[in-house]
């Protein structure tokens, strides 16, 4: 995995950006779906698509660093000094 894999994540992440900036694409009031307003319904069934987009994004964030071994660095400067103050 390398730099395929970071524009994927990059891609996934803006996906639902571009498509709630583009107002023009959906300011309207038809065709009204399960009695919301498309403009209203294009909006909420963006919240779950995202959030998918965004768990996609994490898996495969992970999967990135569990290849290059950047999986948790167990942290020495935090150790209590022993001995008199």
């Amino acid at each position: 995995m390398g730099r395929g894999t970071d524009i994927s994540i990059v891609i996934l992440l803006i996906i639902p950006l571009i498509a709630l900036l583009l107002i023009p694409t959906y300011n309207s009031e038809y065709p009204i779906i399960l009695g919301i307003p498309f403009f209203y319904f294009y909006q909420m069934m963006w919240m779950p698509l995202g959030a998918l987009l965004f768990y996609i994004a994490a898996v495969l964030w992970n999967k990135r660093d569990k290849s290059h071994g950047l999986t948790g660095s167990k942290s020495t400067g935090s150790r209590r000094r022993r001995g008199r103050m």
